[in-house]
């Protein structure tokens, strides 16, 4: 068995593409959401996503239900924020269908491909800029502090630097790389839409 090899690559400058005050590092609902609310208290915001569009994961593996609302007795509404105001757009679009069973975990059905399109125009309506196909590499630190981050593209190797980051990858790759405490539940859910 031949031993494994390595080689060295050469060093070189790279590029800063954009410098922002908030980058977010996956486009899920969870990391637009919180790019809309950073963008909606005034910074200037832009989202990095390793696939086609927003809700990656999801849209594109056709995870086509979301959550109810309410509480277990469904006696009182415990999620709202953004979650609710895009099943409000999708509703006006005609893309969501509501279960009436009270039960049902999975309360909304909806139309993915409609989710995608009013995620883009959320996104827009908030000036947040939309990297696709970007996939995050490296952290940019600056001793203790996180000064940026390395991407790459069809554009090449290029550095983003922001004053704040937040890690929606799903992966934690961000987070790992800086060093931040992280655990793993025990049981792990199985890779299966909810039905019931």
């Amino acid at each position: 068995m031949d031993k494994q090899r390595f080689i060295t690559e050469p060093a070189r400058d790279i590029r800063v593409c954009r410098q922002v005050d908030l980058c977010v590092v996956g486009g899920s609902c969870t990391g637009l959401f919180a790019a809309v609310r950073a963008a909606r208290l005034g910074l200037r915001v832009l989202v990095v996503e390793m696939d086609n569009c927003l809700e990656g994961v999801a849209t594109s593996g056709l995870v086509n239900v979301w959550h109810k609302l309410m509480d277990e007795d469904e006696k009182k509404q415990v999620i709202a924020g953004l979650t609710q105001e895009v099943l409000e757009r999708l509703d006006r679009v005609g893309a969501v269908a509501v279960s009436d069973d009270p039960k049902r975990l999975a309360r909304y059905e909806l139309n993915t491909e409609e989710l995608k399109i009013e995620l883009d125009r959320l996104a827009g309506e908030h000036g947040i800029e939309l990297f696709f196909h970007t996939l995050y590499c490296a952290p940019l630190l600056d001793g203790d502090r996180l000064r940026g981050i390395v991407i790459e593209n069809k554009d090449g190797r290029q550095a983003l630097l922001a004053d704040f980051f937040i890690d929606a990858s799903g992966d934690g790759d961000l987070a790992r790389d800086v060093g931040l405490t992280s655990f793993r539940y025990e049981h792990i859910q199985p890779p299966s839409p909810a039905t019931g």
